[in-house]
Order: C-alpha cells, then structure tokens, then sequence
C-alpha cells in the first residue's frame, strides 16, 4: 500500500512549480513550499542562486512531510560568502562555500525533518560533504569536521542519555541528581562533560546497580567537575575536579547588617572564615546542605547573635560568640559543634581544675578544712582568730 505523500510517485501535485530563484540572503531565511496558500514569497525553487551578504545566515528547508521523496533543490553559493541549509529541525544538509553548488534531495519524509542527502558539483576531487557527516561532539565549519561541546544548563533533576553524547551539563541548581539511561544503551565510549556550578550536592546516579568509580553514586560538590564515561558496563570519571585553592584556605567577608546572610558560589568551599562588620541585628550565615568543615572567627562588632546554619535548621544553628573562634561542621543537614568532649564541666583535678562548680566545693576538694575554709573566708582578723578558735588580745600577742 502506497503512502499519502508518495500517492503521486515522488512529489505533491503543486499548482506551479517555481524553476528558479535568486536570493539575496540579508537574514536567515526559512523557506515554504509553493503550494497554491503559500504563507511567504520565501518558497522553495528547483534551483537557488544564492548571495549571502555576510556569514553565518542559514537557509531552513520546509516540513519533510508536506513533500514527497525525491524532491531535489540545487543551492549554487553566487556570493562571497558560506551559507548553510538546514532541515525544518535545525540538522545541517549542507554548507556551500563561496563559487561552489550543492544539490539536495530528500530520502525520506516521515518526519518534520525529513532524511535529505547531498553531493557537491564540480568539484575538481572526490569531495565529501562535512556537513553531512557531523553529528553528536562533531560540527561542520566550511569543508572541515571540528570538535563540539555544545553546553546545557541544568537546575532540576535529569536522566542523561544517548543525545547528550559530548555535551558540557552545567549544574546550576541546589542539591540534586543527574541519573544516566542504562550503561549498555549508552554504549561503550559514550561520555558526558559535568560541572557544578549550582549552591549544593550534585549526586551523580547510574542505573540500577551499575557504579561510578566503584561506587553506587559519585558527589560532586559545588565548584566539582568531571568527565564521565562509559565502557558499556558501568561508569567511570576523569580529570575529577575538585574547586580547592590549597588545602587550607580562609576567607574574611564583611557581613554587617541583620538577617540571614547567604555565601554565594564565590565564597564557598574555604577551610576557615573570619567574619567581620557591624551587626544591627542577629545574623545568621547560611551554609549549603553539603558535608563541610567550617573554622569560623566572630569579629563582628554590636551586641547580637551570630549564627551557622544550612537553610533548613532552625535558626541560629551553631553561634558562635563575638571575639570568639569556631570549628564547626555540616553533616549535609545540621550545622553542629565539631568539639563538645574536650573540655568536660566541671574540670577534674587530674586535668588541672578543682572537681566542683562553686568556690567552697573547690576548697574541699584540694583538701581545705572546716577550720582552713573558715579562716579563707574570714572577712578581718579578728574572724579569722575566732576560727582558729583563738581569743583576740586588745593591742596585745599571744
């Protein structure tokens, strides 16, 4: 059974078919079929001369499907410039150079796109058609295959898959996910370009019980990138990098004002922080949901609170008084104290302390007496010589 658009053996009955065209390419140019309601005077000819009047214009051919196979276009490049056409989706049929000509035909017309090939006339050797043979992470520039990166941003969880094939995903969310379709669907020597630029945890998810780097998922923090790739069975990174100055790093920010003061991207992913400023209210510094050490130096000015905490703890999270110093962490919830056992209240004798919280306590544990405890709290002499159990000599000695 013959389909609707080949009813006819190879095209659509037009009620004129237009032989030829010049045009002088100002802008892209998308063009129409010349059916008898044609939406523009920018139809398609049997044959196109054509004058691009500066680079980079492009020629978009019509709907695949509104043509029957067959259909062919000759594109002669009577300018001085390259010009490209592409299919109604965007996909490169050709790129003619200045003096050379170019004829399409399409194959197949069961898509908007349609599958149209291409050959170049006159050419003095066996030529091929770059444009015909970029695809994913390869792009045609004039008669030459060049390398492709095209970038994506990304700030909702996605499942990568075979059309990411050579593209640079750019995270730039909060904590989320990238998932991969299944290792084996993907192929071997399939790979994809990562990086975090987003404000939390980006989780990198194989499918099912494939690993990444031997494990069941990778994290990259925020500043992280890698590549990823694949041998068909499971994933694996290189150049894994990791947004780190020097191991030990400080930053000092100025954070006077009131309210939550939120790091930005910039000021993120340091050891230490000294923060500084006027306070005309309590502050809190919000931190990423991310595993995170955190030295933090108070030496804010005004009588308020300042506070670390992840947008999600309740406020203050950790404070941290002024004048005093910090370590802290996140444990990808909470910000939290690193250190509550060095120091235990009260401090033992054997740690240099008295065992006791008040002062008469203090006295009897390093072995004071009822009388010593006396005669040390006597407010004058004379108290002291009636705990001794003495009787005071007016202007006289013992």
């Amino acid at each position: 059974m013959t389909t609707y658009t080949n009813t006819f053996g190879g095209t659509n009955i037009y009620p004129s078919d237009v032989s030829y065209r010049y045009v002088s390419l100002t802008i892209d140019q998308v063009l129409d079929w010349p059916l008898e309601a044609a939406p523009s005077t920018d139809v398609v000819a049997k044959i196109m001369d054509v004058n691009a009047t500066t680079t980079s214009l492009v020629i978009t051919m019509p709907d695949a499907t509104e043509a029957g196979t067959g259909e062919t276009v000759l594109f002669n490049n009577v300018g001085a410039n390259t010009f490209t056409v592409k299919t109604a989706t965007g996909t490169v049929i050709c790129a003619p150079q200045s003096g050379t000509t170019f004829q399409i035909y399409l194959t197949d017309n069961s898509t908007v796109s349609g599958t149209w090939r291409s050959f170049q006339y006159g050419a003095s050797v066996s030529a091929t058609n770059a444009a015909a043979l970029a695809g994913l992470g390869i792009k045609a520039i004039a008669t030459t295959l060049n390398q492709s990166m095209p970038v994506t941003a990304i700030s909702t969880n996605y499942t990568s898959g075979t059309s990411d094939r050579a593209k640079v995903l750019v995270w730039t969310g909060g904590a989320g996910t990238i998932s991969f379709d299944t290792a084996p669907s993907l192929g071997s020597d399939w790979f994809v370009n990562i990086r975090n630029s987003g404000t939390g945890d980006l989780t990198l998810d194989p499918s099912s019980s494939e690993s990444i780097n031997g494990a069941s998922t990778l994290v990259l923090s925020p500043g992280d990138s890698a590549i990823v790739v694949t041998d068909g069975v499971q994933f694996w990174t290189i150049g894994f990098g990791q947004s780190a100055v020097y191991a030990f790093s400080l930053l000092q920010i100025d954070v006077s004002g009131s309210g939550n003061y939120t790091l930005s991207v910039a000021e993120l992913n340091k050891t230490a922080y000294i923060f500084t400023g006027t306070l005309t209210g309590d502050r809190d510094i919000i931190v990423p949901n991310t595993v995170q050490q955190y030295w933090v130096s108070n030496q804010t000015s005004g009588s308020y609170t300042l506070g670390i905490r992840t947008s999600g703890q309740a406020s203050p999270g950790a404070s941290v008084p002024s004048g005093a110093r910090a370590i802290l962490y996140c444990d990808g919830t909470n910000v939290v104290d690193a250190d509550t056992a060095t120091i235990a209240l009260p401090i033992t004798i054997a740690q240099g302390g008295t065992g006791a919280t008040t002062a008469s306590g203090a006295r009897t544990n390093l072995g004071a007496t009822s009388i010593g405890n006396a005669v040390f709290t006597a407010a004058n002499t004379t108290a002291a010589q009636v705990a001794l159990g003495l009787s005071p000599i007016e202007g006289g000695t013992y």
